[in-house]
């Protein structure tokens, strides 16, 4: 099996970060393989003892969507200061180090795969991932809602409330 193939016998499959604990050796911030069968998805990895299946029937929705967070950094004076300087000597040193007052801002953008789903208790619980690898999210979300017969007009005549 390569790094970048679906897991054997899937139809497709790819690795997330899982964002909560959910029992059973699954705890948050590792990574995990979701693959999607014919049948019933399965969360795996070399970490934890077994697996995880979820039959289709119990998935009530799928959500694929990206967050954009701004994040403020202060500037360093210091560092500023000693480019300037190494570059213009005294003069770049004080002029390096008054551009490096204030804040900097950062755009991060988050890439979020959460799926609803009915627990045996009969309990609405949620399995959430962030797609770090941003390599086949996207396609395993279109599948998936595919499979469970999920489609994007919100089609509430399949969900049993």
């Amino acid at each position: 099996m390569g790094f970048f193939k679906s897991k054997k016998g899937s139809i497709i499959s790819d690795y997330f970060m899982l964002l909560e604990d959910i029992g059973g050796g699954y705890t948050a911030k590792n990574m995990y393989d979701v693959a999607l069968y014919d049948d019933h998805l399965e969360i795996s990895s070399p970490l934890a003892k077994n697996k995880i299946n979820l039959e289709y029937s119990k998935i009530k929705d799928v959500v694929y969507s990206a967050e954009v967070e701004e994040i403020s950094k202060s500037k360093s004076s210091i560092g500023r200061a000693v480019a300037g300087g190494v570059l213009f000597g005294g003069v770049g040193a004080v002029v390096g180090a008054i551009s490096g007052t204030g804040t900097k801002t950062k755009k991060e953008r988050h890439f979020y795969f959460i799926i609803a789903y009915t627990s045996a208790q009969g309990e609405e619980k949620f399995l959430q991932f962030e797609d770090t690898r941003l390599y086949k999210g996207t396609k395993i979300a279109k599948k998936l809602k595919e499979l469970c017969r999920l489609d994007d007009n919100n089609n509430t005549d399949d969900i049993n409330l």
